[in-house]
């Protein structure tokens, strides 16, 4: 499941991700968050992952096509989870964001929230 939260005053979207996301998940989210973008321009992201089991490959497509498109509004992201292999998976999509990503274990989710605002 994927979750939008509100846009705060440092323009930081807050959003869940919970299981395995699917492409339905995308379609629920991805146009609200295209409208967010479009009003405020570049937005920081706070990613909350729990429970987190990866992507079907509809949804890993739907994520790649919007990430492409909407790269120049990509401001820090801040993603925080529980396992090793998240940490290597931002490692590996740094690669392809403009933008500054870090991981932080649920243990740092204070520190996350600070550096992302």
């Amino acid at each position: 499941m994927l979750t939008l939260g509100q846009l705060n005053e440092n323009k930081v979207v807050t959003i869940h991700v919970q299981g395995k996301l699917t492409k339905t998940d995308y379609e629920r989210v991805l146009p609200d968050l295209e409208i967010m973008m479009n009003e405020h321009g570049v937005l920081k992201f706070y990613i909350k992952l729990e429970d987190f089991s990866g992507f079907d490959m509809d949804a890993l497509w739907e994520d790649i096509k919007f990430d492409y498109k909407q790269q120049k509004q990509y401001g820090k992201i801040a993603i925080v989870g529980q396992k090793q292999w998240e940490e290597w998976g931002v490692k590996l999509s740094d690669l392809f964001f403009k933008s500054e990503v870090k991981f932080f274990y649920e243990e740092q989710a204070e520190q996350a929230w600070q550096w992302i605002n």
